[in-house]
């Protein structure tokens, strides 16, 4: 019986009544299926979003194509090329944990004084427009650097000065994960028939080689190579010994002890030091 003026008590609430715990354990488990789905459809669809999702293999096919195209856009009547063998970099780092290996491949250009500014500007208008290419100077517009995009990662880069005579274009895949069965001490490829002008050379400095050789495929079709020997027997005079040889060809530098010249379309770089001298013609894309 309630007391006089006092409402009566309020009945205590109806307990909660709880799911049942294996209706979570499903639920948990159905999201975690989903999630499990989506990463395995994204792995499969989606474009890679890092370099560390394609490993080094995947990225030497990028590397190679990259590479002919900067030797395409690299060459000209006016200047000196020289293809580098690729080179395999395994002391990069993906993370402070993980170790990665990183592929380069370098086009060297040899130009005359004054020419770089002008020549790197003409080597981006050369470059593929997808890549992208773009030229920084820096604020006495005295330093010039060159980046393009070549897709998947793949670089190409360069830095020039005004007083430079010659530099590097450098296409890079930057740091990848390791590709099982693939061969980072790839052995020199020996030459086949070099061409006529690496032949002169070698006779007018009196030597004797086994040459190797590096080819790259070229956008149109061609291929680009670079013969090469070296430890070879220096003349006592370079300049002297090459005298006939550069008889009508481009001379971009001319040098005690280095010397690049034009013979028709080919590119050919010699110098001596300490004793050896080295020798390279390239046949280029055009």
């Amino acid at each position: 019986m309630n007391s006089p003026g006092y409402p009566a008590p309020a009945p205590p609430p109806a307990p909660e009544r709880r799911k049942p715990r294996w209706v979570l354990v499903a639920v948990v488990a159905a999201w975690a299926l989903v999630l499990a789905a989506v990463a395995v459809w994204s792995v499969r669809h989606d474009p890679p979003t890092v370099p560390e999702q394609r490993d080094i293999a995947d990225a030497l096919p990028v590397l190679r194509e990259a590479a002919g195209a900067v030797v395409l856009a690299a060459d000209g009547p006016d200047r000196v090329i020289e293809i580098g063998a690729p080179a395999f970099d395994r002391e990069c780092g993906l993370t402070p944990v993980r170790g990665g290996v990183e592929a380069t491949q370098e086009v060297t250009v040899r130009v005359r004084a004054d020419q770089a500014p002008a020549v790197l500007d003409s080597i981006a208008r050369g470059l593929p427009k997808a890549y992208a290419p773009a030229i920084r100077h820096n604020a006495g517009n005295t330093r010039h650097a060159l980046r393009a995009d070549a897709g998947d990662f793949v670089g190409v880069d360069a830095t020039v000065s005004d007083d430079s005579t010659s530099f590097a274009l450098r296409v890079s895949t930057g740091c990848r994960p390791f590709a099982s069965g693939l061969d980072l001490d790839p052995a020199p490829r020996p030459a086949g028939e070099p061409p006529a002008a690496f032949s002169a050379a070698l006779r007018a400095i009196g030597a004797q080689a086994a040459p190797t050789v590096v080819e790259v495929a070229c956008p149109n079709g061609r291929t680009a190579a670079t013969v090469t020997a070296a430890d070879l027997k220096a003349p006592a005079d370079l300049g002297r010994s090459l005298r006939d040889v550069v008889a009508g060809a481009l001379v971009v530098q001319a040098e005690p002890h280095a010397w690049a010249y034009r013979a028709g379309e080919v590119s050919v770089v010699v110098g001596d030091g300490g004793g050896s001298a080295r020798l390279s013609a390239t046949t280029s894309c055009r």
